[in-house]
């Protein structure tokens, strides 16, 4: 359980010092409970979220680039939304 207020004076001042949890005002110190520290590390992986944009591309023609947009924000060097934003030109070359 976190400590909240210091159980010797009640203050809320409560800093980290040496590896204990210190009281500012009557210097109680407190082992700290290893459930409240962080986590070591944690990972977020936006390739489902950029899946399912790319999904929505493919299922609905009419909102395509508004969702290749959004997958580009995430992700700018992907090929598949980069193909609904700039598709492949059908005009003549100046040379043909």
């Amino acid at each position: 359980m976190k400590i909240v207020n210091c159980t010797g004076c009640g203050s809320k001042e409560l800093n980290e010092e040496d590896g204990l949890i210190v009281c500012a005002f009557c210097f109680t110190k407190y082992v700290p409970d290893p459930q409240d520290s962080p986590g070591h590390s944690t990972t977020i992986g936006v390739g489902s979220d950029i899946q399912r944009l790319l999904q929505l591309c493919r299922s609905d023609p009419a909102n395509a680039v508004r969702y290749a947009q959004l997958v580009l924000d995430l992700d700018p060097t992907n090929p598949e939304a980069r193909a609904y934003l700039y598709p492949p030109s059908k005009k003549k070359k100046w040379y043909q």
